[in-house]
């Protein structure tokens, strides 16, 4: 998804959370995560929405999200008040459940 695309949807009105995957196709990791996000798409798929950004083609919006590391996941909760919880590096499909289970 582009950065514009994004920015509307986080912008949105909503009642599930987001996930907002930012990768690389060159990046081992990634390719790692992006098998659990297809679960977790499946598990979850009227409760979140996964979009990917690759951060080759989205250069500039993975710099402006502070991306450093990949993969970094961003959960953005339904409630505008509630912070985003980033994460950075592979983490276990569980605790993405546990995120995704307290929005």
């Amino acid at each position: 998804m582009s950065s514009q695309e994004i920015e509307e949807l986080v912008r949105g009105e909503r009642r599930v959370p987001i996930i907002i995957d930012f990768y690389a196709t060159w990046c081992g990791p990634c390719i790692l995560m992006a098998q659990e996000l297809e679960m977790l798409a499946v598990e979850y798929e009227k409760n979140a929405i996964i979009v990917k950004v690759d951060t080759d083609e989205e250069h500039q919006f993975a710099q402006d999200m502070q991306v450093r590391g990949l993969p970094t996941l961003f959960f953005i909760s339904p409630d505008p008040n509630k912070e985003a919880i980033r994460t950075e590096g592979l983490i276990p499909i569980q605790m993405m459940r546990d995120i995704l289970d307290n929005e």
